[in-house]
């Protein structure tokens, strides 16, 4: 329960101090006007007059009163007096947080001071850009202390400056180098690394002012956030942008998963923004390798993503740098969006069979070569994990007994974004392969006339396939097939007569698992001489594998991972950024190399860049010199809706948890110098008794003044 405000007063005038307390000495000239009024007191004496009618309608004034007005102007004076010595002996109410504690318990301050640096300050304020600001208020904070107290300057960019303590010059030197940065940090890690500072100080007050955009993206405390250090005071002081509304580019993918040389494409994009009114026509480009390929416009609804598209051709086979770039003012860091990916000139494609001469695999073989040398075809009876790997899409046929190694190998393999086609052998009943994908693997072969009757001709898969939508289609017949049941994430694009699934796809990871009832050999079904095989044969495999797009941001803690494997770890290079305005494709303009740390995992190798000091643009893998990716780095678009805390819910979010010793501070740089001087040094009260001096000298002139006009 709070205390009543006259307790409260109490409370404060028992912790009120003095800046010149000798002057109170001076108090004890107050017992002069009192000697002079007693010495001074109006006599009465009796005078005989010889007639007192014409006095009757005259008030008189008894004795007693006559005292009463004296005693009344005496303490009138006396409270004049008495509050011009105090004035002039500067009392003040000190910091809550020194009430009671000894001036020798510290020896100066230690200060630190947080300038939060993000893209999210370049917005302007009502002082003009929020980062200028905030190095403006940060000065006055540094010039209000003394010479010898010791400094901490911190930004986003967590460099070694920021666990040294500085001069007051060089603390005004470090403010004015400041620039923005691609680094966002939550404010609990700025404050961790700043009470880490602190802490080498015991002996001074610490003392911490933290100049932010208080953005809910990195200024929220959860509750399981861990308490500010209670031997510091905690000073937010938040620089507040103007309401413009911000849009950004969100993700991208490609409709086809297969980039190939020379064919159409449609890149896919997903646009976020905080605006409240519906806009049209904002303008969106598109640039491969420096040139501008696509242009387009999208429309913004209010509380709703958006989704468009822009189209092009592929050019040369290679790796490729794209970036998506739209026209959005004021705030601009996350206009742009750099990636990078592949365009093939061929689909490779692998085919295990116990029989690599058989007649499934002539069927197979004759699909393939017939498409102008745009698949490469391989049919083997033995593999490795290694080739498996370089594959887009992998066929299995006739292998009558499946190893466990090449069903885990087929399972990561699909997990890691490759399609694999499973068309059990007539004389097996393994479900190794069934099991390994979480499908339903309880079945068994059936000898039994049926056929094709339902085509999912809608489908996506069938895409292109039929010029137009088929009335009646001549589906294959089948003698002999697996009989199973399927799961509920399974899609089935082609059943039989007896209601028996035929061909369904399972996504799994990032890949996708395809399974064919029957066998392609001749004694199980039409499938290998009807018109179907070939389409089939063909989306399967121009739908194989993913071509990955490559981007991150910086600071990002996930790994990039790529599917390449080096000879050498160490020989792992990331060379950038790379400029689209000199150099040429096979040798393009790079600023500089790092060695990103790199890891090799089932056939996949991860770098890591959270630690590395990257600049937004495209960057360059390589495995010994030689180039195996293209990846773009951009900022990160966590502080894209740059929505802020007002200060009372930043404050709320502590309040329940007693952090007495952290409050906001909204002030300008004008008046932050008072605020300072209240915080470090306390309340002043001096001109409080200037003020109870001139009360009390009008009030005695104004009795003065009364009482003779009555007299």
């Amino acid at each position: 329960m709070s205390l009543p405000w006259a307790a409260k007063l109490e409370l404060n005038l028992h912790g009120m101090e003095f800046v010149h307390p000798e002057i109170l000495w001076a108090l004890t000239a107050l017992a002069i006007p009192i000697a002079v009024h007693l010495l001074h007191f109006r006599r009465f004496r009796k005078v005989a007059f010889s007639q007192v009618a014409f006095l009757n309608e005259v008030k008189r004034e008894t004795k007693a009163m006559q005292q009463i007005r004296q005693w009344l102007i005496l303490l009138l004076r006396l409270l004049g007096m008495a509050g011009i010595i105090l004035a002039f002996a500067q009392p003040f109410f000190p910091p809550e947080d020194e009430l009671g504690t000894g001036e020798d318990s510290v020896s100066g301050h230690a200060i630190a001071i947080y300038v939060d640096n993000s893209f999210s300050m370049q917005a302007l304020g009502e002082d003009g850009q929020l980062l200028q600001s905030a190095q403006n208020k940060a000065a006055v904070v540094v010039e209000q202390f003394e010479p010898t107290d010791r400094f901490q300057i911190v930004t986003n960019d967590f460099s070694g400056r920021d666990q040294i303590f500085l001069t007051q010059d060089q603390a005004m030197e470090r403010l004015v180098e400041i620039e923005t940065s691609p680094v966002v940090r939550p404010v609990e890690a700025v404050m961790k690394r700043m009470a880490g500072q602190l802490e080498k100080e015991p002996l001074r007050k610490r003392v911490a002012y933290l100049f932010s955009d208080l953005q809910e993206s990195t200024h929220r405390f959860e509750p399981e956030s861990t308490a500010a250090d209670t031997n510091a005071r905690w000073h937010f002081i938040p620089e507040f942008a103007s309401t413009a509304p911000n849009i950004w580019v969100d993700s991208i993918w490609f409709e086809e998963p297969l980039q190939l040389a020379g064919r159409p494409a449609s890149l896919r994009i997903r646009v976020r923004h905080n605006a409240k009114q519906a806009v049209e026509g904002l303008p969106m480009h598109l640039n491969i390798q420096g040139e501008r390929v696509a242009a387009g416009t999208f429309n913004l609804i209010p509380g709703l993503a958006t989704d468009t598209a822009l189209r092009f051709t592929h050019g040369l086979a290679g790796l490729q740098r794209g970036r998506i770039a739209i026209e959005d003012a004021p705030i601009q860091f996350d206009d742009d969006l750099y990636f990078g990916y592949e365009v093939r000139d061929e689909i490779r494609v692998l085919h295990i069979t116990d029989d690599p001469n058989g007649k499934s695999a002539q069927a197979i073989a004759r699909v393939f070569q017939s498409t102008d040398n745009l698949y490469r075809l391989s049919t083997s009876a033995t593999w490795t994990p290694q080739q498996i790997t370089q594959e887009h899409l992998v066929l299995v046929s006739g292998v009558a007994s499946p190893s466990s190694g090449l069903i885990q190998t087929l399972a990561t393999f699909i997990k890691q974004g490759g399609s694999v086609c499973y068309m059990p052998d007539r004389a097996s009943s393994n479900t190794s392969f069934f099991e390994a994908m979480g499908a339903e693997s309880k079945g068994s072969w059936v000898a039994a006339s049926d056929r094709v009757a339902e085509l999912q001709t809608n489908h996506p898969f069938f895409a292109g396939v039929f010029d137009e939508q088929p009335e009646r289609l001549n589906l294959p017949t089948i003698s002999a097939l697996w009989q199973r049941k399927t799961t509920a994430r399974e899609e089935v694009l082609a059943s039989t007569l007896l209601g028996h699934p035929f061909f369904s796809r399972l996504a799994w990871g990032q890949g996708t698992a395809y399974f064919l009832a029957t066998s392609p050999d001749p004694s199980c079904s039409n499938l290998t001489r009807h018109a179907l095989w070939v389409p089939l044969l063909l989306r399967m495999a121009e739908q194989a594998k993913a071509t990955p797009i490559l981007w991150g941001v910086i600071g990002q803690t996930l790994p990039i991972s790529i599917t390449a494997s080096p000879e050498d770890l160490e020989s792992v290079q990331l060379m950038g950024p790379i400029s689209d305005a000199q150099g040429t494709e096979s040798d393009p303009m790079i600023a500089q190399n790092w060695l990103p740390e790199a890891r090799f995992i089932q056939g996949r190798t991860s770098l890591q860049i959270g630690s590395l000091a990257l600049d937004p643009g495209h960057y360059q893998i390589d495995f010994s010199k030689k180039p195996v990716a293209t990846i773009g780095i951009n900022q990160d678009r966590k502080e894209s809706d740059h929505i802020a805390f007002s200060v009372a819910s930043f404050q709320a979010q502590w309040a329940e948890w007693g952090w007495s010793h952290v409050d906001v501070l909204p002030t300008s740089a004008a008046g932050l110098t008072q605020v300072i001087d209240r915080l470090e040094k306390g309340t002043p009260l001096w001109f409080l008794f200037i003020l109870l001096a001139l009360i009390a000298l009008f009030a005695e002139s104004f009795l003065l003044r009364s009482w003779k006009r009555s007299s």
